[in-house]
């Protein structure tokens, strides 16, 4: 028997090259997926800048292949709009982080020495539903009574301590009843607030007394259901800020937007 002869296997053909404009593509759409997903994040924003800048120098790379070759320019315009939209999310939410931050930091700077402006909303509504001086209102879980006020306390408060100084404007003494109708316990000058609404649009905290007043709120004891107390707050408001000024009574810690005015006079 002859012997049989076997002819060698031929060899395999060659991988094709790796197209260069394809990865391309895939690196500007994924950068781009990448930075618009997370353009809005605070503070990594700053970082996935850099990234939608990359993926869209990729997506300009890729789209300058896919021509030069005639190949499908699909996937590099997506990485490409994405890339875009981030770089534009970013400004976007960094300007927008910005304005709330500067509203905040307004916030706290117009109202760290106790005096705020008061909205329209708030003046409007000072102006049209304000009891009279004697009249009682639910406020949160009290009875709440302002009792009487007097606009000119410069002499009382100023008698009340020998180190009290004179007011940069003019004390006033607003004197208050509770009732508390809770089922738990209650301390008024914690859950309640009380404000002095001035005729000059502005609204003034007892922050603004630094006097010692006579019958403090932090002198009432806590309070059990049906519990009474009665006690005065202070403010220093301007002498012009008086004529046709409310007194506002709030709940400090609620949901709920309990406020109710008084008039003063």
């Amino acid at each position: 028997m002859e012997n049989a002869t076997y002819s060698p296997a031929p060899a395999p053909l060659p991988a094709p090259p790796a197209k260069p404009g394809k990865g391309l593509a895939v690196t500007a759409l994924v950068l781009g997926i990448v930075a618009f997903a997370l353009c809005w994040v605070p503070v990594l924003n700053n970082l996935f800048l850099f990234v939608g800048i990359a993926g869209l120098g990729f997506a300009v790379a890729a789209l300058v292949v896919a021509s030069k070759r005639r190949a499908p320019k699909g996937m590099p315009i997506a990485g490409l709009i994405l890339s875009v939209l981030s770089i534009i999310g970013v400004f976007a939410t960094q300007a927008l982080y910005s304005a709330a931050i500067d509203s905040v930091v307004e916030s706290i700077e117009d109202g760290s020495d106790g005096v705020v402006a008061a909205t329209e909303e708030e003046q409007e509504e000072a102006g049209t539903q304000s009891l009279a001086i004697g009249d009682s209102a639910e406020i949160g879980e009290y009875t709440v009574t302002v009792t009487g006020v007097n606009l000119n306390a410069n002499e009382q408060v100023l008698a009340e301590n020998q180190f009290n100084e004179p007011p940069a404007g003019q004390y006033v003494l607003v004197d208050m009843a509770v009732v508390y109708n809770g089922a738990e316990e209650g301390d008024p000058w914690i859950d309640l607030s009380t404000e002095f609404a001035g005729s000059d649009a502005r609204q003034y905290s007892t922050t603004t007394c630094s006097a010692v007043s006579p019958n403090p709120a932090h002198e009432v004891p806590t309070l059990t259901n049906g519990g009474a107390g009665d006690y005065s707050v202070c403010f220093d408001v301007p002498a012009e800020a008086v004529n046709d000024a409310k007194v506002l009574v709030k709940t400090s810690f609620s949901f709920k937007d309990d406020r109710v005015y008084w008039a003063a006079q």
